[in-house]
């Protein structure tokens, strides 16, 4: 069958009615500029090929529903439209969803290494304490983790307020020696970790915090 000289709506019937040929020569006609349109909406030659097959191979596997109200071509153009319209936010949400997955386990990743630095901090920073000489680490505990002020120390213990005042800044002076190199500042912001906020506290006695991080 010649199919250049016979009318359009004819040659749809044709289709719908399982007419191979008359798909084929529809497909033909047709390809290269509906080809060109989508790679003008995606800008890839290799995707706009995927997607005008997808065109064609919908075109026949649907054809017993075609109802096609304007011409063929405006038809398959509108079909085309959709599909690549469809494919691009299909892509776009795609690409979202792994650059979110990529971003979590970027933070997830930060908050485990910040969780074992502060581990680290912490373990460092008990075991200086104990390293303490006794009566100085007994004054310091009684300071930072009692909650005591000096001349509660001072009664509890009899020994004058200038002692405890003088062995809690021995402590601080040891203890600011024994944490460089462990209290990574561009961390210490993270004032809801206990270490970090413990080192702080400490450290910023008698200027030390800023000392520690200005000075090493």
């Amino acid at each position: 069958m010649n199919f250049d000289q016979i009318e359009e709506a004819e040659l749809i019937d044709l289709v719908k009615n399982g007419d191979r040929h008359a798909w084929e020569y529809i497909t033909k006609e047709y390809y290269q500029a509906i080809l060109n349109f989508i790679n003008n909406m995606v800008h890839d030659w290799e995707t706009a090929e995927e997607l005008v097959q997808d065109i064609f191979v919908n075109f026949w596997t649907k054809r017993e529903n075609l109802n096609i109200n304007l011409s063929l071509k405006a038809y398959l153009y509108r079909a085309s439209r959709n599909h690549t319209l469809n494919f691009i936010k299909r892509r776009n949400f795609e690409r979202d969803y792994q650059k979110g997955v990529a971003e979590r386990m970027e933070i997830s990743k930060n908050d485990t290494e910040d969780a074992y630095h502060f581990n680290e901090l912490e373990k460092k920073l008990y075991a200086s304490i104990e390293e303490l000489p006794e009566k100085m680490r007994e004054i310091f505990k009684m300071s930072r983790f009692e909650d005591l002020t000096y001349k509660e120390i001072a009664e509890a213990l009899d020994i004058p307020v200038r002692t405890v005042h003088y062995q809690i800044g021995l402590a601080l002076k040891q203890l600011r020696e024994k944490l460089k190199g462990h209290a990574d500042p561009s961390l210490m912001s993270y004032s809801g970790w206990v270490a970090a906020g413990l080192v702080t506290q400490i450290l910023m006695d008698a200027e030390i915090f800023s000392e520690i991080f200005v000075n090493t």
